[in-house]
């Protein structure tokens, strides 16, 4: 076999990922959190129809969506197939302008990073939300009702996504008294159970939802007894997400020492969330997610690196985005040791309605 020329087998290589939705990333130095979270929702189906859609575009532009117009144009140079990889530059130097706490080189959590920047996406896509609402002032009373409820609760593409909500029961142990209330959240942070060496998801959802005793200083004000009672809380999913973000708690402290839990959480690409539903729920619809996408973490605490594994909607395979290396791999090996954030989505994403594509 003859030995290629210089240059050849990158510029094989080059041309094999030239492909929609298979981008790499360069890491700008330390930027491998960055990368390893705007490769996950590169690859979130229904998040870059929409930012990618032209009249979005137009409606950023004209709502100076600073965050928003940034990332779609990272969106859309991912999507392209223009290039095996890209620099973000753009998109960092943005960022850490409004999360001065990223605002540097040095390792970050890609958890905190991924709910700042769909928070910075919310409040950027709610500006147009704002300005339609505004706009549809001038017209017809009939159109005005349509916009107007369009805007109603400031509800963005990204609340309706990635949103769910979260229901608990209190009982009070010396009465039976019982209240209830709600918690929205984007992301549920899993424990990992301690003291063993490999565990599944559904030990770590288990662990979530199971039923806890609070006792002692945690004990909760009775509002029929008057008095702090020993009190039971009963934790359910009463609104699931579209999409269910899940992260590992690995980073925790033991003693005084922070330390990072290498336990290995088994998971499949199919999740079943029936035990953990509220009665309300139709559990048919929710009652089985499809995983896209990992972000894996190896390395210690304050030395590590992280990656991606997604799969591409067009191709139906997965491939392993680091940094600006980008490879295909099988799907038996996407179960890692390393995962720290698995993204499932209630339905299997279909082919992108792209414009271009």
């Amino acid at each position: 076999m003859e030995n290629e020329k210089p240059g050849c087998r990158s510029a094989k290589r080059l041309q094999r990922w030239n492909r929609a939705g298979v981008c790499g990333l360069d890491n700008s130095g330390n930027s491998c959190y960055l990368n390893a979270v705007l490769q996950c929702l590169c690859s979130t189906v229904p998040l870059v129809e929409h930012l990618l859609n032209q009249d979005t575009r137009k409606e950023l532009s004209r709502s100076r969506c600073r965050v928003a117009e940034v990332f779609v144009r990272l969106l859309d140079e991912m999507w392209m197939g223009r290039s095996s990889s890209c620099a973000p530059v753009e998109a960092r130097s943005v960022l850490c302008s409004i999360l001065p706490q990223f605002n540097n080189y040095s390792q970050q959590d890609a958890q905190e990073l991924l709910l700042s920047l769909l928070n910075a996406l919310h409040d950027d896509l709610k500006k147009v939300a704002k300005r339609q609402m505004l706009s549809s002032k001038q017209q017809p009373r009939q159109d005005q009702n349509r916009n107007c409820a369009t805007a109603a609760g400031e509800s963005t593409i990204v609340s309706h996504l990635f949103e769910g909500q979260l229901s608990y029961m209190t009982l009070c142990m010396h009465c039976d008294h019982q209240a209830h209330s709600t918690q929205t959240f984007t992301v549920l942070s899993l424990p990992i159970p301690t003291h063993i060496i490999k565990c599944s998801i559904q030990d770590c959802l288990s662990l979530f939802f199971e039923q806890t005793v609070l006792t002692g200083g945690e004990q909760m004000l009775c509002s029929v007894c008057g008095l702090r009672r020993e009190t039971t809380v009963l934790t359910c999913l009463d609104k699931p997400p579209e999409i269910l973000m899940l992260h590992l708690k690995r980073f925790g402290c033991k003693g005084k020492n922070q330390v990072k839990l290498r336990t290995n959480v088994t998971f499949s690409t199919k999740l079943d969330l029936t035990p953990f539903l509220s009665s309300s729920v139709q559990k048919t619809s929710y009652s089985s997610y499809c995983l896209y996408a990992v972000v894996n973490h190896t390395g210690h605490l304050n030395m590590g690196h992280y990656t991606a594994l997604c799969q591409n909607a067009l191709t139906r395979t997965w491939h392993c985005f680091d940094d600006s290396d980008v490879r295909e791999v099988q799907d038996s090996l996407v179960q890692s040791p390393n995962a720290y954030m698995l993204l499932y989505s209630c339905k299997p994403f279909q082919k992108p309605n792209i414009h271009g594509l």
